[in-house]
């Protein structure tokens, strides 16, 4: 060993496999998402673009967040998750759901943000479908 070179036992460590997302101090992973969304409050509704996901909130970016404190509703793909405004600075906001998100659903999102193509194009096939 030298005095640069890490200690065998970290060289596992070093090479294992990526986590599932990214998570500093919080208690679960978020994906990062980069895909649009809507965000549902009672008196208006607003497209956003959701950050980054996980089973208990989401960031935000959208051109005027709520307030801090209120109740909305995130909708992505097929996640409908009411939550909690907790932080807002500048167009972004971070958002605590009421109930966590399947997993499953999380997934989903996740191949949609990397087959963004595949999932436009599934998109548009459903709702062909529907008016045929």
């Amino acid at each position: 060993l030298t005095k640069y070179s890490p200690h065998p036992c970290y060289a596992a460590l070093m090479l294992a496999k990526k986590p599932f997302g990214k998570l500093g101090k919080r208690a679960l992973a978020r994906i990062t998402a980069g895909i649009d969304g809507a965000l549902v409050l009672p008196d208006r509704s607003a497209n956003c673009h959701v950050e980054n996901l996980s089973r208990k909130g989401c960031r935000l970016l959208l051109g005027e967040p709520p307030r801090v404190g209120a109740t909305v509703v995130v909708r992505v793909d097929r996640i409908d998750a009411l939550g909690q405004i907790m932080w807002v600075r500048g167009q972004r906001c971070g958002i605590a759901f009421e109930r966590d998100v399947p997993i499953a659903a999380i997934e989903r999102v996740r191949w949609a943000a990397e087959h963004e193509a595949a999932h436009a194009k599934g998109k548009l096939s459903v709702a062909t479908a529907v008016w045929r």
